[in-house]
């Protein structure tokens, strides 16, 4: 099989929604993809396949206006799918590169077949970012040293350091070091049972997007320029997590560990595996 090269510079010749386009032609996503080809083999083409996806969803959401008007029959409907397909995508790279990292016994318990494991653990990335947010840090690109910074603020100050995992983490209030964040998360969304419908919405929701029902058809987001954007930057944020991991082998990353514990978790909050085991019986 011949080697997948990502074209670097312009992506794209072909037309393409601006506003992913410059998501994906941003100096962080370039150099997130000048790297997808140190991945491990597996994770090395699903990464490709994220990257694709989120080129064909920047193509198909040229054929019409991104604003909503009536009608089941537009374009927002496919380019939806793609973004949510490239970030699964990109999921499962972040989850085979787990595996070929050192958190093997935790990634393995991630399924990638699984619609839910795979948006719960996307899911769970955004709300890492939202508590992030207290400590405002923000990303930037070196170009003098070909390097992602992370800057954050520590006892007033701007502090500047190369980007990677194992600069995140979450600890109790004791300053243990945490090893979930169900609990944390189960809190901030008002209990198990909207966790639960939260799982199970986002694990059903490409579905219901591409398929009619009794009620008809769904005619995609109002407003496809914010999915476009806000999708594409997270998908290449699960790839740069695929990479950093990767080409950091001997450092562990507690951040890492907790999204991976905690996407089990709460799979199994929406389907407890004592009810699982109930219906097979039966």
């Amino acid at each position: 099989m011949p080697k997948i090269k990502d074209e670097q510079g312009s992506v794209m010749a072909e037309p393409m929604n601006e506003e992913l386009r410059r998501v994906i032609e941003s100096d962080m996503a370039k150099w997130v993809r000048e790297r997808i080809e140190t991945l491990p083999e597996k994770a090395r083409y699903r990464a490709y396949n994220a990257v694709r996806c989120l080129v064909w969803a920047g193509g198909i959401a040229t054929l019409e206006d991104t604003k909503y008007r009536e009608g089941e029959r537009g374009y927002r409907v496919p380019a939806t799918f793609m973004l949510t397909h490239a970030l699964e995508e990109a999921v499962t790279a972040l989850v085979m590169s787990a595996k070929a990292s050192g958190y093997g016994r935790l990634a393995k318990k991630v399924n990638i077949t699984d619609h839910y494991h795979k948006t719960t653990l996307s899911w769970l990335c955004a709300e890492v970012v939202h508590m992030l947010e207290e400590s405002r840090p923000a990303l930037s690109f070196d170009s003098e040293n070909d390097q992602i910074v992370l800057r954050v603020e520590q006892d007033g100050e701007k502090v500047y350091q190369v980007a990677t995992l194992g600069l995140l983490g979450a600890r109790a209030p004791d300053g243990t070091a945490l090893e979930s964040l169900a609990d944390t998360i189960i809190e901030r969304h008002g209990g198990e049972e909207e966790v639960a419908k939260i799982v199970k919405d986002n694990g059903t929701g490409r579905n219901k997007l591409m398929y009619a029902t009794d009620t008809g058809f769904l005619t995609g987001p109002p407003d496809l320029e914010y999915n476009l954007r806000k999708m594409a930057q997270t998908t290449m944020g699960v790839l740069w997590a695929a990479v950093d991991i990767a080409e950091r082998k001997d450092e562990r990353a507690q951040i890492m560990e907790l999204i991976l514990r905690t996407t089990v978790e709460l799979k199994n909050v929406a389907f407890p595996p004592e009810k699982r085991c109930r219906v097979e019986a039966k």
